[in-house]
C-alpha cells in the first residue's frame, strides 16, 4: 500500500522525469511501468511530459548515457581519406602506437609478483570517474566535485552503496581521502555489484568475441606475473581508459591491456617485465619492461580520457 502512495506523490506532486531503481532486478521500476502506463501517459502526453523509468541492473548504458556512437565513426572515414595529407598523417600517427606497443609472444610465464587486494580509494576513484567527474583530487568532497548537480551526486551515492557493504552519514561532503578510509572498513579488496558490473560490461562491448574475463586474466598472469586482485586492479583501472570501439582482435586489446598495466605498475610501485623474455636467463633488462612511454590512453587532451588522467595515477 505504502508504494501505491509513493508513485501517486512521484507521479503528481514531484512530476519526475527520470526514475531509476537501484537493485538486482525491476521490481519497483515494473509496477511503476505499468502505472504511468495506466493511470498518466496520456495526461503526459498533453502537456508533453516525457518520463523515462530505469532499472539500474537492467539499465545501465541508458542511465550512464553511454550511447552507441561507434557506428558513426566509420562513416566518417572517406571523409578523412578525402582530406588533406597533414590529417591523414596524423591520423596514421594516432593509430601507430596500437600496433607498435604490441609485445612480442611470451614463451613462458613471468615471474609471479605479490598479489595485492584492491585499495577502497581506489575503487572509489574509479567510480566516480565514471560519472565523467573532470578531475578526482582527494582533497575534494563529492559534494564538490559534482558542482551542485544533486542528481549526479545522487548517482554516485547510489553506485557506492551497491559497491560498499557500508558508507558513512553524509559521505559525500567528506573529503575522498577521508571517505576512502572509512569505506576501507569492512571493505574485501575485491570487486563489488556495481565494478563488477561495469567490467562486464566493458568486456562484454569493447573486447574481441571469446576474449573473456578468463582469457584476460591467463594473459595478465602469464605475461606480467599478476595474480587475480592485481588483475582486477588492471581492469578497474581499465575502466577509465576504456577504448573507443570493440577491438578488433586479441593482438589489438593484449596491447590495450599491456598500456593500462603500465599506468597500473608506477603508482603499485612494481617493476614488470613480460614473460617468456629473450635472454631471461641473465640479470636485469632481458625482456621488454613496460614504462612511462606505454600509457599513451592518458592523454589528457582526448575529451573521452579527461577523468581517467586524475583518477589513474592514484591506482
Amino acid at each position: 500500500m505504502r508504494w501505491i502512495e509513493t508513485q501517486v506523490l512521484l507521479f503528481t506532486r514531484y512530476k519526475f522525469e527520470r526514475l531509476i531503481e537501484l537493485g538486482p532486478g525491476p521490481t519497483l521500476t515494473g509496477m511503476a511501468t505499468r502505472t504511468l502506463k495506466a493511470k498518466y501517459e496520456a495526461s503526459d502526453g498533453s502537456i508533453s511530459l516525457t518520463r523515462v523509468i530505469y532499472c539500474h541492473a537492467k539499465h545501465p548504458k541508458e542511465i550512464y548515457c553511454q550511447f552507441e556512437d561507434e557506428a558513426a565513426q566509420p562513416e566518417a572515414a572517406p571523409e578523412s581519406a578525402a582530406a588533406p595529407e597533414p590529417v591523414a598523417a596524423t591520423q596514421a600517427a594516432t593509430a601507430a602506437p596500437v600496433a607498435i606497443a604490441a609485445p612480442a609472444p611470451s614463451a613462458g610465464p613471468a615471474t609471479a609478483i605479490a598479489d595485492e587486494p584492491l585499495k577502497a580509494v581506489d575503487t572509489l576513484h574509479v567510480i566516480i570517474a565514471q560519472k565523467k567527474v573532470e578531475e578526482v583530487p582527494l582533497s575534494k568532497s563529492i559534494k564538490d566535485l559534482v558542482g551542485g548537480k544533486s542528481t549526479l551526486q545522487n548517482e554516485i551515492l547510489g553506485d557506492l552503496n551497491l559497491e560498499f557493504t557500508t558508507a558513512p552519514e553524509k559521505g559525500e561532503e567528506l573529503p575522498l581521502d577521508e571517505l576512502g578510509s572509512s569505506l576501507g572498513s569492512g571493505y574485501s579488496g575485491q570487486l563489488g555489484k556495481h565494478t563488477t558490473g561495469l567490467i562486464s560490461r566493458l568486456i562484454g562491448g569493447k573486447m574481441p568475441g571469446g576474449f573473456n574475463l578468463t582469457a584476460i586474466k591467463g594473459y595478465l598472469s602469464k605475461t606480467w606475473g599478476l595474480g587475480p586482485l592485481r588483475s582486477d586492479g588492471v581492469l578497474l583501472l581499465g575502466l577509465t581508459m576504456e577504448p573507443p570501439k570493440r577491438l578488433g582482435s586479441e593482438a589489438e586489446a593484449k596491447t590495450w591491456l599491456d598500456s593500462v598495466t603500465a599506468v597500473y605498475a608506477r603508482p603499485a610501485g612494481i617493476s614488470l617485465s613480460s614473460g617468456g623474455a629473450a635472454g631471461g636467463s641473465g640479470g636485469g633488462g632481458g625482456g621488454p619492461v613496460i614504462n612511462r612511454s606505454s600509457s599513451k590512453p592518458l592523454n589528457t587532451n582526448s575529451p573521452s580520457n579527461k577523468s581517467s588522467s586524475t583518477c589513474a595515477t592514484s591506482i
